[in-house]
């Protein structure tokens, strides 16, 4: 089953946001998700964004390196599809399947299968939209909380620095 097809938790723009204490995100100027959260956590700011594709099975998600990806972010994930938001999936959902794969034998040690190179369709890769303190907005791949990404700098004169999260 992919992410597109599980029942996903609905986001509003934190601008077109009432107070149901549903789930908020913001976007940059293109429109792209930057953080994501509850309309409660506005006011202190929200996490980053962890922007997953519609196509990606759950197995994917849990197997692969996109799941370190969702440290980022407590409450769970976007899942997009075309540049859309589909809605939120939620931690919970991931933490119970990871279970059930565990009960399976069938985590990231588990030894390769043919299928693993199989590539349907379109492929596009799991991504966190992170602000540094700095106010650089950053696209990551993968991410080490012990072993930050090195952040460039907001401005032409900046120092690269460790990259330090910023709520949004």
């Amino acid at each position: 089953m992919t992410l597109g097809e599980l029942v996903l938790a609905p986001v509003t723009p934190l601008s077109e946001a009432v107070a149901d204490g549903g789930y908020v995100m913001t976007v940059d100027a293109e429109g792209r998700p930057t953080a994501l959260g509850r309309l409660d956590d506005a006011d202190t700011g929200l996490p980053p964004a962890v922007l997953l594709p519609a196509p990606m099975t759950m197995s994917a998600l849990c197997t692969g390196d996109a799941l370190d990806l969702l440290a980022l972010n407590p409450y769970g994930a976007l899942v997009h599809d075309g540049g859309r938001t589909l809605g939120v999936l939620e931690r919970h959902i991931v933490s119970e399947y990871l279970v059930a794969l565990s009960a399976r034998g069938t985590l990231r040690s588990d030894t390769p299968s043919p299928s693993d190179a199989v590539l349907a369709g379109t492929c596009t890769t799991p991504v966190a939209r992170v602000i540094c303190h700095c106010g650089r907005l950053t696209t990551l791949t993968a991410y080490d909380p012990d072993f930050p990404p090195v952040c460039p700098g907001a401005g032409p004169e900046a120092t690269p620095h460790p990259l330090a999260i910023r709520a949004e």
